[in-house]
């Protein structure tokens, strides 16, 4: 059963770097209504009659999208209007998803470790251990190998 979650953990980790590195090569100035209309050669106009609305109404579905307050509902009537289908998706704000799963694993091993060498200090028993950032990476990797219940906590 591990295998198959750490199988699918790994596809729709790979799946959204993928989306990502996709992403994030499209500027930001336009929305994509905006954008796929341009490319088709579509007027305000046209795409309005395909949608069924008035060209106000349009314009301000772009900005609205521009904007952030658009509905999904609203992205996907457009987008079907003009022969698309919306793609939605939650991509790493920097990065990978590796590097959003490593920096909570280093993370949660920094404390671990953290707490672990004050004990054996106050034991004096910290002679001959690793340095503090080598035993955190091992851990942190260890951490995401077994993605144990409470990881995110």
């Amino acid at each position: 059963m591990r295998n198959v979650k750490a199988t699918i953990r790994r596809r729709n980790a790979e799946l959204i770097d993928f989306a990502n590195t996709i992403m994030s090569n499209a500027p930001d100035r336009r929305g994509w209504i905006e954008r796929f209309r341009l490319a088709l050669g579509m007027s305000i106009t046209d795409l309005a009659e395909l949608v069924g609305v008035s060209r106000p109404s349009i314009s301000r579905m772009e900005y609205r999208e521009k904007e952030g307050s658009i509905t999904i509902k609203q992205l996907d009537k457009v987008a079907d209007a003009m022969g698309g289908k919306l793609v939605y998706a939650i991509v790493p704000a920097e990065g990978t998803m590796k590097d959003i799963v490593m920096k909570q694993a280093r993370k949660k091993a920094r404390r671990i470790i953290k707490r672990t060498r004050a004990h054996m200090a106050l034991e004096s028993q910290s002679e001959g251990l690793q340095s503090q950032e080598e035993a955190i990476e091992e851990l942190a990797e260890e951490l995401v190998r077994e993605m144990a219940r409470g990881f995110w906590k």
